[in-house]
C-alpha cells in the first residue's frame, strides 16, 4: 500500500497517518517529523531547514526530496506519507521516483477542514517528545504530563498564532493545487476532517 495524506496544519494527518500504519502494517514516513529530529539535532540539513521551519514556510525542494527518495527506496511494503509532498514540483518528483521502481501511488487521501478548526486546534496542540502522542491542551492536567509515558509535554515551536496563520497561507497557495493534480489521475478520495480521530479513521477505512 503507498499513500499519500493531504491536509491543512492541524488537520490530523499525523494521527491518521499512525493509526493507519499500525492497521495496515506499513511504515509511517513524516518529513516534518523526519526534519524537525533534523533540527533539535543540529544536523547539517537541519541548520539548513530551521530558518524555514521556524517560520512556518516550506522548505526547499532539494533538502526534502533526499530524504523522502532515501526512505521510499528503503520501504519494500509501502508507505504511508504525511506531509508529502506539498507543491506539484515535488508531486512529480515523487511519480518519477516510484515510476523508476515500476511502482505508483495507491490513493491520495485529503483531509478536508475548516481554517477555524485548524487554528483552534494548533493552539491547543501539545506533543510528547518521548512516545509521539499528540494532545490537546484541554485533554490534560495543568502539569501537561503525558497520560501514556508521564513525559513532560511541549508545545512545537511553530505552533505559535502568527506562524499557523502563515502555514495555512503556505498550504492554501502551494499545496491545495495538488489535490487537482491528483483528482485528474484518479487517485483522489476526499475526507471530511471535522469530528473526533476516532471518527475521521472510520471514513478513511471505509473509503479505502
Amino acid at each position: 500500500m503507498r499513500l499519500v495524506l493531504i491536509g491543512p496544519p492541524g488537520a490530523g494527518k499525523g494521527t491518521q497517518a499512525k493509526r493507519l500504519s499500525q492497521s495496515f502494517s506499513v511504515p509511517h514516513l513524516s518529513t516534518g517529523d523526519l526534519l524537525r529530529e533534523a533540527v533539535s539535532k543540529k544536523t547539517p540539513l537541519g541548520k539548513k531547514a530551521e530558518p524555514y521551519i521556524s517560520k512556518g514556510e516550506l522548505v526547499p525542494d532539494n533538502i526534502v526530496l533526499d530524504i523522502v527518495e532515501e526512505k521510499i527506496r528503503g520501504s519494500e511494503s509501502g508507505f504511508i506519507l504525511d506531509g508529502f509532498p506539498r507543491n506539484i514540483e515535488q508531486a512529480r518528483e515523487l511519480d518519477l521516483c516510484l515510476e523508476r521502481d515500476g511502482r505508483k501511488l495507491d490513493a491520495v487521501i485529503n483531509i478536508d477542514i475548516k481554517e477555524d478548526t485548524v487554528v483552534e486546534r494548533l493552539k491547543n496542540r501539545l506533543v510528547c517528545p518521548k512516545c509521539g502522542a499528540i494532545l490537546s491542551v484541554k485533554d490534560v492536567s495543568s502539569t501537561w504530563i503525558c497520560p501514556r509515558c508521564k513525559a513532560k509535554l511541549k508545545k512545537r515551536a511553530d505552533d505559535t498564532e502568527e506562524t499557523i496563520k502563515n502555514r495555512i497561507k503556505v498550504y492554501m497557495d502551494y499545496t491545495l493545487p495538488l489535490l487537482d493534480y491528483y483528482r485528474k489521475k484518479g487517485i483522489l478520495i476526499d475526507i471530511i476532517g471535522e469530528g473526533s480521530p476516532d471518527e475521521v479513521f472510520d471514513r478513511i477505512v471505509k473509503s479505502l
